[in-house]
């Protein structure tokens, strides 16, 4: 009985000291959308302790981008392989799932972005207005052995006040 109360206050204090939290439920749409584009091995999905800045920066541009009418309600970051620079095939693959297994419309003529990032942005159909949207950043991340960050979003448009 002491070693139950024992264990339940340890990781009670770890949570409040280290700030852990209970995992989030995935984004179905997202997780197999990133599959579908990038199977293992050559992505691995980045945990949310890894690249905050560069996921936190990536966020901002989209809404940014966006002019701040959507914003991001849902997302999933994956590094690519090492070396890897084929971002047109898994926009290619994405593009397709997101046509031909969520519904989804193309909002873009091709990839839009700038010397950064490259989008593709979809609208899904349903009675809510969603969106997808996939994006590649032009860069490989600094101290990560040639790796790129893709990230996937859902968006929700922002509501008029």
């Amino acid at each position: 009985m002491k070693f139950r109360s024992l264990a339940v206050l340890l990781v009670l204090a770890c949570c409040a000291l280290t700030s852990c939290k209970t995992i989030e439920p995935t984004n179905s749409t997202l997780k197999d959308m990133q599959e579908w584009a990038t199977p293992e091995p050559r992505d691995s999905v980045s945990p949310a302790n890894e690249q905050r800045r560069a996921k936190a920066a990536m966020v901002r541009w989209v809404e940014q981008y966006l002019k701040h009418e959507y914003r991001v309600v849902g997302q999933r970051f994956v590094l690519t392989e090492p070396g890897f620079t084929a971002g047109a095939s898994i926009g290619s693959k994405t593009h397709q799932f997101a046509t031909q297994n969520l519904g989804g419309t193309m909002q873009t003529d091709g990839w839009f972005g700038d010397v950064d990032y490259r989008i593709f942005l979809w609208a899904l159909n349903g009675n809510t207005p969603r969106h997808i949207a996939f994006v590649w950043s032009n860069n490989f991340l600094p101290g990560t052995r040639e790796r790129t960050l893709v990230g996937y979003f859902e968006l929700e448009p922002v509501a008029a006040h």
